[in-house]
């Protein structure tokens, strides 16, 4: 397959024209050309996007018939897309299935499986999938930790979720705008007003700003009178540039 024909065919997939990037890839293969690895992936992860797993199943049978031997990267975007599309224990049985010999098990994989995990209610699986990256010497990122920590606060285990927060800085992966936001919002939605305070002040310390949803749980806790006066200061403070401007 052409340089040509591979851009055409992942302009297609991106704007989720996928009937068009599966008649092309259909008709570059009937022409007698033979898609590399790159193109079978590309159609793969637009199959996933918009939530044809039987078809992507069944190019993926088709791709390893053709002798094109997955790599990491397809493992990837077929695991990816089956997470995102809630089929968490499909993900999970081919990631144990494939094996560490071909799958080169990595941060990213990881983090793939954990957040598919975390966001299907399966936190114990996650937690599981955390420690085992950690026990075969790979180091979080803090995408990681942040799906973790925000898992973590979903189900309300705001203690272990601190106890992480903290372990960021000990091990070289210092928590970013991002971690302390997925914190912040656990806290308030659990009324935790005074790790608020201090993690508004860490944040202030750092010149982190708050989120959209951070502010809007913040803005019903100080219209509900729970927030003294220095905290709407501090508060003020964190604030972006661009939440604070009215349009015309």
């Amino acid at each position: 397959m052409g340089i040509i024909q591979r851009k055409s065919l992942n302009g297609y997939c991106k704007s989720l024209k996928i009937e068009e990037a599966m008649h092309m890839f259909h008709e570059i293969t009937r022409k007698g050309l033979k898609p590399d690895i790159v193109s079978y992936s590309t159609m793969l992860q637009g199959l996933f996007r918009v939530a044809r797993c039987g078809d992507a199943r069944k190019l993926f049978d088709e791709m390893r018939a053709a002798g094109q031997i997955p790599n990491e990267y397809t493992y990837g975007v077929i695991l990816d897309g089956l997470c995102n599309n809630h089929q968490v224990g499909e993900a999970l049985s081919m990631f144990h299935l494939v094996g560490e010999s071909k799958l080169n098990y990595n941060v990213v994989v990881y983090t793939i499986l954990i957040e598919g995990a975390s966001k299907c209610g399966k936190l114990d699986t996650a937690k599981t999938l955390f420690h085992d990256l950690t026990l075969k010497g790979l180091q979080p990122n803090v995408r990681t930790f942040n799906i973790m920590i925000s898992g973590l606060c979903r189900e309300g285990q705001l203690k272990e979720a601190k106890l992480l927060f903290l372990k960021m800085d000990e091990s070289g992966c210092p928590p970013d705008s991002v971690t302390y936001n997925v914190l912040l919002q656990g806290y308030l939605r659990n009324k935790r007003f005074d790790d608020v305070e201090m993690l508004l002040h860490e944040m202030d310390g750092r010149s982190y700003s708050l989120d959209a949803s951070s502010l809007s749980l913040l803005i019903d806790q100080i219209a509900a009178g729970s927030l003294d006066r220095r905290m709407i200061e501090l508060i003020g403070r964190l604030v972006p540039k661009e939440m604070m401007s009215i349009p015309a």
